[in-house]
């Protein structure tokens, strides 16, 4: 009886130990892989990103009448964009952008102010650019 004891609390203390070595070396999944760029003149906000799996956004100055050029590529899971005025509604949203997804269009800014874009991923690879210019 004592030798199935022991073999017991052994096998015990193995599963412990690999349950304590399994939290303390486990890593926590990565949020953000890659670049992001911001510039006040011209207005601009670009993500390039191996991993994205959080939300990414950046409040931009815009005047009435200017462009915003937005463009993206994603390579692989998805992304949720919205480009909006706090209180107004979206000047732009797409959600669910996914594997092989690419855009280039302008979106004319309607209203001067502070516009936020905000870039949501989830296992998301890729890149995404918004930049401001005077219409012409």
């Amino acid at each position: 009886m004592r030798k199935k004891t022991l073999w017991a609390l052994l096998i015990l203390v193995l599963v412990v130990l690999g349950i304590a070595a399994w939290f303390l070396y486990k890593q926590p999944p990565v949020k953000f892989d890659g670049e992001r760029t911001v510039s006040a003149a011209p207005a601009s906000f670009s993500l390039r990103f191996n991993v994205l799996n959080t939300e990414e956004a950046q409040t931009l100055s815009l005047r009435a009448g200017e462009n915003l050029t937005v463009s993206w590529l994603i390579e692989s899971g998805s992304v949720d964009l919205l480009i909006a005025m706090a209180g107004e509604e979206p000047l732009y949203q797409a959600n669910g952008r996914g594997k092989g997804d690419a855009a280039a269009f302008d979106l004319t800014v309607p209203k001067s102010g502070d516009y936020t874009i905000t870039v949501t991923g989830k296992n998301a690879k890729g890149w995404l650019n918004f930049t401001a210019t005077e219409e012409h």
